[in-house]
């Protein structure tokens, strides 16, 4: 039977956008063969009217070993859904090519999207940066870093690599001044691709306690500065990958210099718990960022 309805738009329809490529990088023998850097958005599913929303980029974790840029994407629908377009940015894993590979990469993709503004519906002068585990060190990195010319590499250099926000969860700050090796506790809790060498050893290409002074020219501790963007920042208390000292300093040297900083110590939870990941954890991260995005005076 035929019936006649009228359905009310009470929302904005969303739409995926899968494998942008966004770079091209050297890959397999480096400047033999070359690799496609692709990304994936979230973002309204009719553009138009000249609407801008804030950016919400996101890097995947997974010891710079392994990462799959769409894993997170069911709980970044969460901010997708509240205004934010996401995008979720692919980088090189450490058995390709060494730090600051990976930083020069993540940074490719601010600046593509950038460029790119006005196709996606992105208000390039509020952009977020967030990522988990060694995704939160990169976005950390990216964050510190803003302009600096040393991890500019490949297209799109007129536009700035700077982000207005932080998103940390659970990723290390220093590779010096922590040397003890929590991966020996708690075998059960260890994912197989972290029982073999140092995943810092291989992102680096070498151990940093040879050379710690180049070792911190990698840690998002040596480029704070009250310039920094705000950070929001959550760990576990019972993570036995990344110890959370690592987030306890880190917030410490922001508050130190006047940077914004929210710290959510995550009674016990461990490395990727999956209490980071509920939508109360979502909640409280936008509170953060709609603050932040609101607020012209704390771009930097």
């Amino acid at each position: 039977m035929k019936k006649n309805i009228i359905v009310p738009l009470t929302d904005t329809p969303l739409t995926l956008l899968s494998g942008i490529t966004f770079a091209r990088v050297p890959y397999w023998f480096p400047f033999y063969d070359y690799k496609d850097l692709k990304m994936d958005l979230v973002l309204p599913f009719r553009r138009g009217g000249g609407e801008k929303r804030p950016l919400l980029v996101w890097i995947c974790g997974g010891a710079w070993l392994t990462m799959e840029r769409g894993a997170h994407l069911p709980w970044l629908m969460n901010f997708a859904r509240s205004g934010y377009v996401i995008a979720s940015v692919e980088y090189r894993l450490s058995n390709c090519s060494h730090f600051p590979s990976q930083l020069e990469d993540v940074k490719k993709g601010i600046r593509f999207l950038k460029a790119h503004a006005g196709e996606f519906g992105i208000d390039p002068e509020k952009v977020i940066i967030g990522g988990e585990s060694a995704g939160a060190h990169l976005a950390c990195m990216a964050g510190v870093t803003g302009d600096r010319k040393e991890f500019d590499k490949g297209e799109y250099l007129e536009q700035s690599g700077r982000v207005q926000a932080v998103i940390d969860y659970y990723g290390p700050a220093s590779f010096t001044w922590n040397p003890k090796d929590t991966r020996v506790k708690a075998d059960g809790e260890i994912p197989d691709f972290l029982r073999g060498p140092s995943p810092v050893n291989m992102l680096l290409g070498y151990d940093p306690a040879d050379d710690p002074e180049k070792a911190d020219t990698a840690a998002p501790l040596s480029y704070i500065s009250p310039s920094a963007p705000p950070f929001f920042i959550a760990h576990g208390t019972e993570d036995v990958v990344v110890s959370i000292d690592n987030s306890e300093a880190l917030c410490s040297v922001l508050e130190m210099n006047n940077v914004p900083v929210e710290f959510c110590a995550v009674q016990g939870a461990g490395h990727a718990d999956p209490r980071f990941y509920q939508t109360e954890m979502a909640d409280r991260i936008m509170g953060f960022l709609d603050g932040i995005c609101n607020r012209r005076e704390v771009t930097h």
